[in-house]
């Protein structure tokens, strides 16, 4: 979206995404070389920042004078501690970024100083001075479509993660920002908690084009609350339907945004195949601890209700939250067992910054702040009273009691049928999930 942005008003734009086309640091420089750069701008999440840091330094002793710009999730959380942290970079956008990297990029053009750039961050004599806020675009039709165009390889080499699709090729969109829920876990300082919505029209026009121009066959929405606004949801499944493009879709809601049958039932015939919910715990105790603001009984109704109108529904559970036990977790893969979910992750609790819990934590348990292991597969928190091998082990039960069941297994024996170029992948899929479900554990 950035690249768009300024592309629009004209300037000179070379996008590298070095995870998705495989590239080494080294790799990366070269292509900063063959553009040869007037200035430079970096994104990172937690995990990724002190990789972000080592190609902004290799890139720097090249061109020492080339202005580098941070932004992201990471920096918007932290941004003081990351600009003192790590000096290579010279200023840094926080929250969202399209007009304030515009207007940056300007001031920076016209060799003019950012103080008078909102949303902009940046050290002087030793300490980081912040710009005034920017607020939230509310607006969200006025942006223009995000620059597939500059992403080498798409969409062929923007495969998503293993069963998140049906087709391919597929992409992501976002066609909401900000949630305003308040779970404790969770960084929302980027998107706000305001929550704003591209209009249904502007839905359609984006997949029509990702339709047309790439061969797009499935849309993956990365919306927090995709569910919230029914009428547009029905307006973008019936414009779906009207333009007979016959993709797949899926998307993420939360579960008391769904009480309505007939709606669901007009996403599938639209073609949506499966619903991802936040569901973290069968344990009302933990739910209202972690804020978020969803019943038991309303869990129950979501997946019911998505399972009678023919949608796949995969739950997202978290463990390690305050006040975790044995017993709750027992309990939580006893409830997720009982309610007809036809998939599931189950993650350790990651306190990122930004978020509540990372502010809280040392209150609850011990947390370590090692920003390359917050990725969601090392266990950086253990809450009072359990292990980091307790934790362990009932993430392995849980993904074995799951899924070694024998709807479960038919399930995916089905889909292994209505795509059989899949099976490959359901191999290698099947292999790390012998590794992460039989691999070694320490005993308890």
């Amino acid at each position: 979206m950035l690249g768009a942005v300024l592309r629009k008003v004209g300037h000179r734009i070379r996008i590298v995404d070095a995870s998705a086309q495989g590239l080494g640091y080294e790799e990366t420089l070269e292509q900063a070389k063959k553009f040869q750069p007037d200035i430079i701008a970096l994104t990172a999440v937690t995990p990724s920042i002190i990789k972000t840091v080592k190609l902004a330094t290799m890139i720097k002793v090249v061109y020492p004078s080339v202005p580098a710009i941070i932004g992201g999730p990471h920096f918007t959380a932290v941004p003081e501690q990351t600009l003192l942290d790590y000096p290579v970079f010279d200023y840094g956008v926080v929250g969202e970024g399209e007009n304030t990297i515009v207007e940056l990029v300007e001031a920076l053009s016209a060799d003019r100083p950012p103080s008078n750039v909102k949303g902009v961050a940046y050290c002087e004599n030793g300490k980081v001075t912040f710009t005034l806020p920017r607020l939230p675009i509310k607006e969200l039709d006025t942006l223009p479509f995000p620059a597939w165009d500059l992403l080498d390889g798409f969409p062929s080499q923007y495969r998503p993660a293993l069963f998140k699709y049906k087709k391919l090729p597929s992409t992501h969109i976002v066609s909401a920002r900000g949630c305003p829920n308040k779970c404790i876990f969770c960084d929302t300082s980027v998107f706000s908690r305001q929550i704003r919505f591209h209009g249904a029209e502007y839905v359609l026009e984006m997949i029509g084009y990702l339709v047309k121009d790439f061969g797009i066959k499935e849309i993956i929405f990365e919306d927090d609350q995709f569910l919230i606004r029914k009428k547009r949801v029905a307006k973008i499944c019936d414009g779906i339907l009207k333009a007979q493009w016959r993709i797949s879709w899926c998307c993420s809601g939360r579960v008391n945004s769904v009480n309505d049958l007939s709606l669901l039932k007009l996403m599938k015939h639209s073609g949506c195949w499966q619903i991802n919910y936040g569901i973290e715990s069968g344990n009302q105790k933990i739910l209202d601890f972690a804020k978020k603001a969803i019943t038991i009984n309303q869990i129950k109704k979501a997946i019911r209700l998505t399972h009678k109108a023919g949608i796949l529904s995969k739950g997202y559970f978290i463990f390690g939250l305050p006040y975790e036990t044995e017993e709750t977790m027992k309990n939580t893969i006893r409830f997720a067992m009982r309610i007809p979910l036809n998939d599931m992750s189950i993650f350790t609790l990651t306190p990122f910054p930004g978020s509540e819990m990372y502010e809280i934590a040392e209150q609850h348990g011990t947390i370590e702040k090692d920003f390359e292991k917050m990725n969601l597969l090392d266990v950086v928190y253990v809450p009072n009273g359990l292990s980091k091998e307790k934790l362990l082990y009932y993430q392995r039960r849980f993904m074995k009691d799951f899924y070694l069941r024998p709807r479960i297994v038919g399930n995916y024996l089905k889909r292994l049928l209505a795509n059989p170029l899949n099976v490959f992948n359901m191999i290698k899929a099947f292999r790390g999930f012998s590794q992460s479900v039989f691999g070694k554990t320490s005993d308890l």
